[in-house]
């Protein structure tokens, strides 16, 4: 979660520190006000603008098997595949480029992956493991690189999925103008993701520790977007002024249903990590419960409601039924917010809905085998 703390503008800004809610033991970030970080003199905007499919909310299976597929139809398809990778995975050498894509993409999300073909770090703060023996250490090298080779693979089918989503990918490879470029982006570690809307940084996630899953919440939490066509938008209510967060308490007088609004903020990471649940809870318990999101930074109207709502850490989760408040839980453990959900429901005597219905394997019919 993430600690907020006000400034004399009544403004809230972001600065990610590691430490640990001593109630609910989960990922915190500081909110202090925001340092000046020199990065590339990039636009400035606001965070607007929505795209469409893709995202992590399906199994990768459903993206890997073609039903009926000939070896030949196979070859076909991973051809034109790679084609639409090419076509939307952009290779970026220098600062003017880089800057075009940003223009060209106006309101559009763009996923940047700073990496190297010889570099794979893990991005923690503990110093790398040393190994002495000359096997261990090329073992362990060749398990690194392929951790970040995974990663490409996931971009990739991250853009081919994403056809409303911009990927620019920077290599490091020692010539002068793309170690100008990483240098002004301000990337220390590889590979570096970063996520930019109308040339303002969002968010970024460094070394390859978790960075698959990075890839699809960061799309998901900036672009609107998750696999199978879902939209995040339309499961989970966005509130950006009063009146939205109105609408959304007063959208169902039955308290039997618990509303269930979700307060972020843009850049806070413990925030990203845990909406792709928040999503899944609004797909499997409609009827049961209502979700929205608030991004208390995003304007002046939110930054006010951060305040009156009297919300002092993120991601924090206020529980409303029948639009008045009857809990709130603070944190970003998937497990504790799904518990403190079903504890509320279950003070009302009230069960969640059962698993969706899947297609289940018919059993085997057993034969007996007679003896003449």
């Amino acid at each position: 979660m993430t600690v907020l703390g006000w400034c004399s503008s009544g403004r809230a800004a972001a600065d990610l520190c590691p430490c640990v809610s001593t109630s609910s033991r989960t990922a915190v970030a500081r909110m202090v006000a925001s340092p000046s970080v020199p990065r590339l003199a990039l636009h400035s905007a606001p965070v607007a603008g929505r795209v469409q499919d893709c995202g992590r909310l399906a199994p990768r299976s459903a993206y890997s098997s073609h039903f009926g597929e000939t070896p030949q139809d196979q070859i076909e398809r991973r051809i034109r595949e790679s084609a639409e990778v090419e076509s939307r995975v952009v290779n970026v050498d220098t600062e003017d480029e880089f800057l075009k894509v940003l223009d060209d993409a106006g309101d559009k999300l763009v996923v940047v992956e700073v990496q190297s073909e010889q570099v794979c770090e893990t991005g923690l703060d503990e110093p790398e493991p040393e190994l002495h023996w000359k096997l261990d250490a090329e073992k362990a090298y060749e398990q690194q690189m392929a951790k970040c080779t995974a990663v490409k693979h996931v971009i990739q089918r991250t853009a081919r999925e994403c056809p409303d989503v911009c990927f620019v990918t920077i290599e490091t490879d020692g010539s002068r103008d793309r170690e100008a470029l990483v240098q002004k982006l301000g990337v220390q570690v590889l590979p570096t993701l970063q996520f930019y809307r109308q040339g303002k940084l969002l968010w970024e996630h460094k070394g390859v520790m978790q960075m698959e899953a990075g890839v699809g919440e960061g799309v998901m939490y900036y672009g609107d977007a998750a696999a199978g066509g879902v939209q995040p938008s339309s499961v989970v209510a966005d509130i950006t002024s009063r009146a939205l967060l109105e609408q959304f308490l007063g959208s169902t007088s039955d308290p039997k249903v618990l509303q269930v609004l979700n307060v972020s903020l843009t850049s806070a990471g413990p925030c990203i990590k845990v909406f792709p649940a928040v999503v899944a809870l609004s797909r499997s318990f409609q009827g049961f419960a209502t979700f929205a999101r608030m991004m208390g930074d995003q304007n002046g109207e939110t930054r006010a409601l951060l305040q009156e709502l009297n919300v002092i850490e993120v991601p924090t989760f206020i529980f409303f039924r029948g639009g008045r408040e009857v809990g709130r839980h603070v944190g970003s453990s998937r497990g504790d917010l799904i518990g403190q959900i079903l504890q509320q429901q279950e003070a009302q005597g009230l069960s969640p809905p059962p698993p969706p219905v899947t297609a289940r394997a018919k059993p085997r019919s057993r034969t007996v085998a007679r003896r003449k």
